[in-house]
């Protein structure tokens, strides 16, 4: 995942993280994840290699050696300098720069055509400029000598920001064309300052965005400056003060299609891509359809039957809940009303009014008798082609025919809030499903998709993501459920075993692995370019491309995660799993998915280039509709292992660490590095190492530990001290492995770190 770092030092003003927060979730979801980041990050840990983007909301200021400028740490010009020069990209928002030259710098050269804003020039400076080691932050170019320093509002200025001020802000694309944006600001804001007053032009590198038009001139609001491969850019305006009554020029000036048309213009101008605009026609939630395969008539109403005692025939049923009403439509009021919302829906633009549809009300469409709609009803997933690719997928994995299967029943929504939530929210819903049947929530758009823990799990456009519901699984020999049939169904229970509780944990592994080897099927990847998809502990699907020859230089980019939540009946003898996963299949530039797997499109750090048009005769035949009957097949039949060995998940644990990201070096491997490089540890004479090496924050002193794997009894992760602990010579090593569990760590284990949750 592409990530837009926030700085959120103690020198930022609170409101201007919010504001700059709330701001960049409005324009850039579900394209980008946004996060904050302090000082100590920053400084100790990898960040660079998956952020775009780092940016600075608007900070108090600070006099420094050459006045007002903005406060951002001098122990920083290290290591943001070199972000800038290995290709980065760094944002201020509402500050100003100062432009100077160090002593034998090449100067301040010129850019000719750049209209008035190229003769803004306030005084001079001299050669008295920062560097790495100085007490105030500058960014530097080494090439051209040039050190630019962030300018912030005085804090008498920015205690009042909403003052009688009025400016127009005008640009005329920059480097995107020639579209003329623009828009109205209030308050004050800081002023851009250059030495060598007399210059006829800008510095070399530097580029004008956008300017402000004023009574008595105009002024630079916004510019971008190059440093070394890298770029900054600063927007002098205050975001809290912008206005969103905004146009553009140059089209049909639809204000409510044109609101933050100024932000979202600095942040494509620094290589963000927001999504359309013309996000109308997600933004309601839509009826959904309860369906099944045709080859297997009665499952639906089976169902129906569970939760309402009979089927509404004709009209409809309301079945109430904690989290949300289902309302149970017959067949052709449901579609109607499917019909009538849709229209709705799209005729209205994305600031339309969305009372309309009642969040917690969930409008189910019933479809007796194995009929499944047409295409034309759910655009975004054919289900014709679906349930063939199932019972192909099935036939190959040599599923149980007696039985309903993983899919084959299924509620499906165009637009939805959480698959996740639609069972584990919803109790009564949950407890009255039978437990013969397996049922699939499926959405092309969630509004409230659900990550681990406090997660979200944002859900772009090409995203497939689902929740397979287990109704009561046996979790000992005295449930009722172990080798029993329905009566309301003529379907065979898919539970001839039982799982006792301490091995749930391992059902997270067990799809993960499902997915990622279903990636390498030729009905998605193929075993070539499915090898680049791998795991990493606990729950999440990366893409991983590694160079043997440098393998340091390897990239990986997360595509997807899995989720279990588990809903335990009263006595504890069986409980409900429900199993969520998102994956990116089509998801396009900036994200990364499936479809881009396969030609060398991952990138430097700071550059992800669009997926070559080649790609699409590559992988032609992946579909959405393809993908999902693949995972589901093989985990179906895992699954019935799974169960008939009572939860062990001996059987695949070589399997699953042969996909990780921090998989094992193989054992021949180790011992030629225990020779050359004495790196591997023994413990009771059996070798243990693997790829990474993390710091483990959990302990006082923290400490270097290398992953080993999962245990085999509670599905820990477990890690192996290093002997030489860096920093700390002499240190005494505790003796043996130490296991972690994720519910009360935190495992950034791409940053190379393991943490308490919520430190």
């Amino acid at each position: 995942m592409v990530n837009l770092l926030i700085y959120s030092g103690p020198e930022v003003l609170p409101s201007a993280l919010r504001t700059t927060l709330s701001h960049l979730a409005r324009i850039l979801l579900p394209n980008y994840t946004i996060q904050p980041i302090s000082v100590p990050i920053l400084l100790s840990q990898p960040w660079t290699a998956n952020c775009q983007v780092l940016i600075f909301p608007a900070l108090k200021s600070s006099i420094g050696s050459a006045g007002i400028i903005a406060g951002i740490p001098p122990r920083l010009n290290g290591v943001i300098n070199d972000f800038l020069e290995g290709g980065g990209q760094v944002l201020c928002l509402n500050a100003a720069a100062r432009i100077t030259r160090r002593s034998g710098g090449h100067g301040l050269g010129g850019i000719g055509g750049m209209g008035a804003a190229a003769h803004h020039f306030n005084g001079s400076f001299g050669s008295n400029v920062p560097d790495l080691e100085s007490e105030v932050f500058a960014f530097m170019d080494r090439t051209t000598g040039l050190n630019i320093s962030p300018i912030s509002l005085p804090e008498s200025s920015q205690k009042n920001l909403k003052d009688q001020t009025t400016r127009r802000i005008k640009s005329e694309g920059g480097s995107n064309g020639g579209e003329l944006v623009e828009g109205i600001v209030e308050g004050d804001m800081p002023q851009f300052e250059f030495a060598d007053g007399g210059s006829a032009g800008l510095p070399n590198k530097m580029e004008v965005l956008a300017e402000t038009i004023e009574q008595d001139a105009s002024h630079i609001a916004a510019i971008r400056c190059q440093i070394g491969s890298g770029f900054v850019t600063f927007w002098a305006p205050s975001l809290e003060n912008l206005s969103e009554e905004v146009s553009s020029v140059s089209g049909s000036g639809d204000s409510s299609s044109s609101r933050l048309i100024l932000l979202r213009y600095i942040l494509s101008s620094v290589g963000l891509k927001p999504p359309n605009l013309t996000a109308g026609s997600i933004s309601h939630l839509l009826p959904q359809l309860l369906l099944s395969t045709s080859d297997k008539p009665g499952l639906v109403e089976a169902v129906v039957h569970g939760l309402l005692g009979s089927v509404p025939n004709p009209g409809s049923a309301v079945f109430q809940d904690a989290h949300n009403t289902f309302e149970f439509h017959d067949y052709e009021e449901g579609l109607a009303i499917l019909r009538k919302m849709k229209a709705h829906s799209y005729s209205e633009s994305v600031e339309g009014d969305h009372s309309s549809v009642s969040s917690s009300i969930s409008h189910i469409t019933i479809c007796p008798k194995g009929i499944v709609p047409s295409i034309v009803d759910t655009p975004l997933f054919d289900f014709p082609t679906y349930f063939n690719l199932l019972r192909e997928a099935r036939t190959r994995e040599d599923c149980r025919r007696d039985v309903s299967g993983f899919g084959e029943t299924l509620i499906y929504g165009q637009v939805v809030g959480s698959t996740q939530s639609m069972f584990d929210k919803n109790p009564r819903f949950l407890s009255s499903l039978i437990p013969s049947i397996p049922i699939l929530s499926i959405g092309s758009h969630q509004l409230a998709g659900r990550g681990r823990g406090a997660n979200a799990w944002i859900s772009p456009s090409g995203c497939l993501q689902f929740s397979l519901c287990i109704p009561k699984v046996p979790l000992s020999p005295h449930s009722p459920y172990i080798n029993t049939t329905c009566s309301t169904s003529s379907f065979s229970s898919l539970t001839p075993s039982y799982i006792p509780p301490s091995k749930l944990v391992f059902i997270q592994y067990l799809f993960a692995l499902a997915v990622v080897e279903a990636c390498s099927h030729p009905s998605i990847l193929g075993p070539t370019l499915g090898a680049n998809v791998r795991l990493k502990w606990p729950n999440d699907i990366y893409v991983y491309y590694g160079n043997p020859s440098r393998p340091e230089r390897a990239e990986k980019i997360k595509i997807g995660g899995i989720l279990v939540s588990t809903s335990f009946a009263p006595g504890g003898h069986e409980a409900s799993v429900v199993i969520g996963c998102g994956l990116n299949v089509f998801c396009r530039h900036p994200l990364f998915s499936l479809m881009r797997v396969g030609k060398p499109t991952l990138s430097t750090p700071y550059k992800d280039p669009c997926c070559p048009t080649s790609m699409k005769d590559e992988l032609g035949h992946l579909s959405m509709e393809s993908t999902l009957a693949t995972i589901l097949a093989r985990f179906e039949k895992m699954w019935e292992e799974f169960l008939g060995s009572g939860g062990s998940f001996e059987r695949w644990m070589g399997r699953y660490q042969d996909k990780w990201l921090h998989r094992w070096v193989s054992l021949i491997f180790l011992y030629f590095l225990f020779y050359l490089l004495s790196i591997t540890s023994v413990i009771d004479g059996v070798p243990t190492s693997s790829d990474q090496l993390v710091r483990l924050t959990t302990v006082d002193p923290p400490m270097m530990v290398r992953i080993c794997g999962i245990t085999p009894d509670h599905g820990l992760l477990r890690t192996l001290p290093e002997r030489n602990q860096p920093g700390q010579p002499g240190r005494s090593i505790q003796e043996g492995f130490i296991d972690l569990q994720p519910d009360g760590n935190s495992f950034d284990l791409m940053a190379g770190l393991i943490k308490v949750k919520g430190a």
